[in-house]
């Protein structure tokens, strides 16, 4: 914005006269005599030692394209005025008379930076206020183009300022923050656009000029450095640039960097590494410059400039080693024109300085701008980003090969050459078919243990605590009136010899119940029924099936299938209820229930918490790959033609339908473990025993809480604290408001995401939620699913025919092909390999590699956190020596950091 409401040029032609006038004064005043129009708003734009800038109004004189809701198209002007100041300034008479003598007059003694040394006191001891306003002018095919003319202003009657926001400035930014805010005319938000121009001569060309001199004149500033000081003394800097040993980390390319401290910022500073047929800065490679440049004092930042280059470079850390001290500027993040790294002191926002401050601001702006939301109706939201390789760098895998779903499907049927198999034949005769898959994976495979155990019912239980989904059941306070299972129907089974009441009061018996399937739609030719089962914790401490109802109301149609039964029809019964599992296991528990409520909590971090911040360095380890494995599955896993729509009988939109009803039902206070675990009615070892889940995950939940406590509480000492950074509060604030949204549709219930933290407290439990929900309880629903899901018998996520309704009807012949198909089975092993597999740069639980932290007290509470996670790995090791089919599932060394997968 400039003062003045018009502009002293105002199309390619008038630019090139203004240029040339600004010589010197004789140049001046033959321009203004070369135009009456120059001349005029020469003297309307320039004022004579004003007080202060707060007291000037400022213009925009461009007019900007505004494109309204509904198409509505208008031509819009903005001004800053002045808040409850005139105006001061203006020119006087003599200024009228010669506006090519603008120097100070004599008497006049301050110095030339005045203005900026009054506004910078003004803005210490509070602000400065304006008013946005903005002019509207009606857009017409047939408007007259001198409305685009910025020598001439609008018509006040006609086009009237009215007041769009009140603007308070309260802080005055130095010049190496004010230059990496990039400011260009061109940066518009999406409503407002820049006319283009037909030609040089027209008056819209402004806008595109303005667009290619600021752009260019910003570098030109930025590779000159700030002024030079002849007398200013010289040190030794020794920079070291680590770049990252994986993809396309590397760069081949011309670097400038520029250092800035306490005292200033050096001249850029070029790293020059001439190669013939080498990457300049290559894969894994560590590079050393020295440069003897200005003492910038205590070392804050280091900004990058590659030019024109859009291909980045991956740099992990910087080092730099000046007068004997070493300070450590953790990257971890793709390089490109203008990045700014920061020293790697964690620093709460009030413990900023008013620069460090800005540029907090700036970098969570542009993560605003590059993740922007998308509202998902019924569901948690997520980034407006449909494919991966269009999301920011820094959230993208960095290994190509995890980026496309299809083709890692794909590699996985080519792993068990089952590809031959798909589309040639429909049905398996026996169960034994089934293993016959295993033969053709490459190298040979082994089939899954389970293929041996899956008919026992100690084993069918046994997989309700520790197989890959250990969450479902529940402990039966009273039986349901809907599922009315007799004494009778199950004496045979309860060996402690007492009725089914008194096995249910004393804590035997557990139900997991399917009730959410009611309502969903199945694809064509797929079935699953909304089913539920008791189980019983017989003498023998095993967790053993009692009973199953395939459907939720009771009736002579819906039988109570028992062990009683035929060996048919009670392997029929387990298979609908395992189908069931499936469907409700993949959809909520497993994809809803951590990938899709952790996706819009790690979006929210990167739009509203700086990577300085203690909060981001903790949990960016935990979300490194979240945003980007899920924008791959709404396309390849749950998409149109997706994984889900292949492999389960909800596929084709029901699988959606389930998810939707879920989120309905989400509940975040269910998300700590000791809550869920209470809410379950099994978090008593003594009436359900042999739970390895829980065992294990409790004392994951134990050590990660207390990890957490350690590092919140080096950086805030008090709940004061917690309460005034609105850097953490913005972050939660947006997760309950827009990431975690509640949509308030019939029957959704009070979602309990926090608005706010009011202590510390709080933020240990969400910061512990967050890691243990990406660690281990996703490592819970996802690493078994080759184990247990592979031998298609064992846990069929669809059945090509409906449940008998009466006993006696099936034979066992008929079983088989009541399971998928072949296409089934082969995507099916496929798919869940695919998902079952670590990526190949995984990093563990307790591991920290990427050295986000440097400060010695929290590099010893990670170190803590290892050592309590090899005590927990060792109890596990041990327990699994003396069961029959070992968890290890939740073993620390077993369990990524994040969700990648």
């Amino acid at each position: 914005m400039n003062t003045g409401d018009r502009c002293p040029f105002w199309n390619g032609p008038t630019v090139k006269d203004y240029m040339a006038s600004r010589r010197g004064p004789k140049e001046m005043e033959e321009w203004c005599y070369k135009n009456s129009a120059y001349y005029y708003n020469a003297i309307q734009g320039a004022r004579r030692a004003p007080s202060s800038y707060s007291h000037l109004n400022y213009y925009t004189q461009m007019a900007y394209e505004m494109k309204g809701g509904k198409g509505a198209s208008h031509l819009v002007k903005f001004r800053l005025v002045s808040s409850g100041r005139k105006e001061n300034g203006l020119p006087d008479g003599d200024d009228q008379k010669a506006p090519w003598k603008f120097t100070a007059r004599s008497g006049d003694s301050r110095s030339a930076d005045y203005l900026k040394q009054e506004y910078k006191e003004r803005l210490e001891d509070g602000s400065a206020m304006y008013h946005l306003q903005i002019q509207v002018h009606s857009a017409s095919s047939q408007e007259d183009l001198e409305i685009f003319n910025m020598g001439k202003a609008w018509d006040e009657k006609r086009s009237p300022w009215h007041d769009l926001a009140e603007v308070t400035i309260f802080r005055h930014l130095g010049d190496s923050v004010t230059e990496r805010t990039c400011y260009n005319v061109g940066n518009l938000p999406d409503c407002l656009f820049i006319p283009e121009p037909p030609s040089y001569q027209d008056y819209r060309s402004i806008g595109y000029l303005r667009c290619a001199i600021y752009q260019t004149s910003q570098r030109a500033r930025l590779w000159s450095g700030p002024p030079k000081d002849e007398h200013a003394v010289k040190i030794r800097y020794s920079v070291t640039f680590q770049t990252a040993d994986t993809g396309e980390a590397g760069y081949d390319g011309e670097v400038r960097v520029t250092i800035t401290g306490s005292k200033g910022r050096t001249e850029p500073l070029l790293l020059d590494k001439s190669r013939i047929f080498r990457d300049d800065f290559g894969r894994g490679e560590e590079d050393v410059f020295h440069f003897d440049a200005a003492d910038v004092g205590d070392l804050w930042t280091i900004q990058f400039d590659l030019g024109d280059r859009t291909d980045g470079w991956y740099i992990e850390m910087v080092k730099i080693e000046k007068e004997g001290q070493i300070c450590s500027f953790p990257a971890y993040q793709w390089i490109f024109g203008g990045t700014t790294v920061r020293r790697g002191e964690a620093k709460l926002p009030f413990q900023d300085n008013d620069e460090m401050r800005a540029l907090r601001a700036l970098e969570t702006q542009k993560w605003r701008n590059r993740l922007p939301w998308k509202k998902w109706k019924g569901m948690p939201s997520h980034p407006d980003i449909k494919e991966h390789n269009d999301l920011p760098r820094d959230v993208q895998f960095l290994d190509e090969k995890y980026r496309d779903f299809y083709a890692g499907r794909q590699e996985g049927l080519r792993n068990f050459l089952l590809n031959r198999f798909i589309g040639i034949f429909d049905d398996i005769d026996s169960f034994h078919s089934f293993t016959e898959f295993f033969r053709y994976k490459v190298g040979g495979g082994e089939v899954p243990a389970v293929a041996d155990r899956w008919q026992w019912d100690s084993d069918y239980g046994r997989q309700f605590l520790q197989g890959t989904h250990p969450t479902i059941i529940r402990r039966v306070e009273k039986l349901p009136e809907n599922f009315p299972v007799t004494d009778e129907a199950v004496k045979a089974i309860l060996g402690r010899k007492v009725s089914l009441e008194e096995e249910i009061e004393a804590g035997h018996v557990y139900i997991a119940d399917y009730k959410i399937l009611e309502g969903i739609k199945t694809a064509e030719g797929r079935y699953v029924t909304p089913a539920m089962a008791l189980f019983y914790v017989n003498a023998a401490d095993l967790l053993v099936p009692l009973a199953i109802q395939l459907y939720q109301k009771p009736g002579p149609d819906n039988p109570i299938w028992t062990v009683q039964d035929s060996h048919t029809d009670w392997l029929c019964a387990k298979f609908f209820l395992k189908c069931a599992d499936a469907q409700v296991h993949q959809m909520r528990d497993h994809l809803l229930l951590t990938h899709l409520i952790m996706e819009p909590i790690a979006v929210a971090l990167f739009r509203n918490v700086p990577s300085v911040h203690p909060v981001f360095k903790l949990l960016i380890p935990h979300v490194r790959y979240t945003i980007a494995i899920n924008t791959i599955g709404r396309k390849g896993l749950i998409g149109p033609g997706g994984l889900a729509d292949q492999v389960l009988a909800i596929g084709k939109g029901g699988h959606m339908e389930l998810a939707k009803k879920a989120y309905r039902e989400f509940d975040f206070e269910a998300l700590k473990l000791p809550v869920s675990l209470a809410q379950r009615g099994v978090i008593n070892s003594t009436e359900l025993p042999n739970y390895p889940y829980r065992d294990d995950a409790l004392k994951l939940w134990d050590a990660i809480k207390q990890f957490v406590e350690d590092v919140v509480r080096i950086y805030y000492k008090s709940d004061e604290d917690v309460t005034r950074d609105e850097e953490i509060q913005d972050w939660i604030s947006e997760v309950h408001n827009i990431g975690l949204p509640q949509h308030g549709l019939d029957g959704e219930m009070d979602h309990h995401v926090p608005h706010e933290f009011k202590s510390i407290a709080d933020l240990v439990d969400v910061l512990t939620v967050i890691i243990f929900t990406c660690s281990c309880e996703h490592a819970a629903q996802n690493f078994g699913q080759f184990d247990y899901y592979a031998f298609y018998p064992n846990y069929p996520m669809i059945m090509r025919q409906p449940p008998p309704r009466e006993r006696g009807k099936l034979r066992v012949d008929q079983l088989p092909k009541m399971l998928g198909h072949a296409d089934y089975v082969c995507v099916q092993m496929a798919g869940t390999w695919l998902l079952s597999e670590f990526s190949s740069d995984e990093v563990f639980l307790g591991k920290y590699p990427q050295q986000h932290f440097q400060e010695r007290e929290t590099l010893q509470a990670i170190d803590q956190f290892y050592d309590r996670l090899t005590v927990i790995e060792g109890i596990i090791n041990e327990r699994n020596r003396n069961l029959a089919v070992p968890y290890e599932y939740l073993k620390p060394s077993r369990v990524p950091n994040s969700i990648a997968v």
